[in-house]
């Protein structure tokens, strides 16, 4: 955590306005720019369906996250330590200059801001384009005909099962599992259909194995959009969860980022949002983006900029906070 406290130190010593020139890498800022101006939807433990609650979870004794997800989350690390979000322009992406190590954003992520808050290690498996499980659609699979290899839960699991224990001492009760999956699984749903079946299935094993090892602090984000399919897997790992809950004491929250996304949607000036709702019209080049991505929602297309994540994590305490239930 050393790292990320010295690194933010040092970067909100620059502007985030800097024009990139040349090939110099481009430190960009982390302070603010943007209000929280909704406050979460919360549910009772019960619901039939997914709702945004806290049962259970304390961010005060956390000093470790681990999360799992895809490009909306991951640092680019791996499991290891993430680079500095540093700029190399024209690469749009903070992180690496050369590798895919990078975040899909301009700045901090909303996992990296939410451990700084709490003065906690983050160990992140996270990585873009990943899905529940590969095999529960056509187009993942290894054996599908583009071959493009894509990172799933089960990977990422796996790895941090392999090598987890070694990072940290992992105490259960001041460890925070986050979940984050469902928009690439929306989008192979949209594209050719799956195996919901398989997709539940796995991720519900998987939080089981993850409580099996140890964790007693799971917090689960949902995507920003709504597909019926991966609506319906989301509140059965609700269902899931809560049992969960009730059996063995198991603290859980969830978030719902569709409430968030939907809200700025329909009064972006009231989170301080101006201009284009994505700043770059690619995600390879800043060639062609706007001048101010600290007011776009996103930053690279179909993803927050550094400032949008810094409301998620915002948003994410505030469901931490003020959803708690009784149990």
């Amino acid at each position: 955590m050393l790292y990320q406290l010295a690194a933010i130190s040092l970067l909100l010593s620059f502007s985030a306005a800097q024009t990139p020139t040349g090939t110099f890498p481009i430190l960009i800022n982390s302070t603010s720019t943007l209000t929280l101006a909704v406050q979460p939807a919360c549910g009772p433990l019960d619901s039939a369906n997914f709702t945004e609650l806290n049962a259970g979870i304390s961010l005060n004794t956390i000093k470790t996250v681990v999360t799992f997800g895809d490009s909306w989350t991951s640092t680019g690390s791996n499991g290891t330590i993430p680079l500095p979000p540093i700029l190399h322009p024209p690469l749009p992406s903070a992180g690496a200059a050369n590798s895919e190590n990078r975040r899909a954003t301009n700045g901090f992520m909303w996992s990296e801001r939410l451990a700084a808050d709490l003065n906690a290690k983050l160990l992140d498996y996270s990585w873009g384009g990943a899905v529940i499980d590969n095999f529960a659609y056509n187009t993942t699979s290894p054996l599908n005909k583009t071959g493009v290899p894509r990172s799933d839960f089960v990977a990422q699991a796996g790895l941090f099962f392999l090598q987890g224990h070694f990072l940290d001492a992992l105490v259960p009760s001041e460890t925070l599992y986050t979940v984050a999956f469902g928009i690439n699984d929306d989008g192979q749903f949209k594209i050719a259909g799956g195996d919901i079946d398989l997709a539940t299935n796995t991720y519900i094993t998987k939080l089981g194995e993850l409580q099996a090892a140890g964790a007693q602090n799971i917090l689960i984000h949902w995507m920003y959009t709504s597909h019926p399919e991966t609506d319906a897997l989301q509140s059965s790992v609700f269902a899931y969860l809560a049992a969960s809950h009730a059996a063995n004491g198991t603290n859980v929250a969830f978030v719902n980022l569709e409430h968030l996304f939907s809200t700025i949607a329909a009064e972006p000036a009231e989170f301080g949002y101006a201009g284009n709702a994505t700043c770059l019209i690619s995600a390879n080049t800043i060639v062609g983006g706007c001048d101010d991505p600290d007011t776009s929602v996103f930053y690279i297309p179909g993803h927050p900029s550094m400032m949008t994540h810094g409301l998620i994590n915002d948003y994410t305490q505030a469901v931490v906070k003020r959803c708690v239930v009784d149990s």
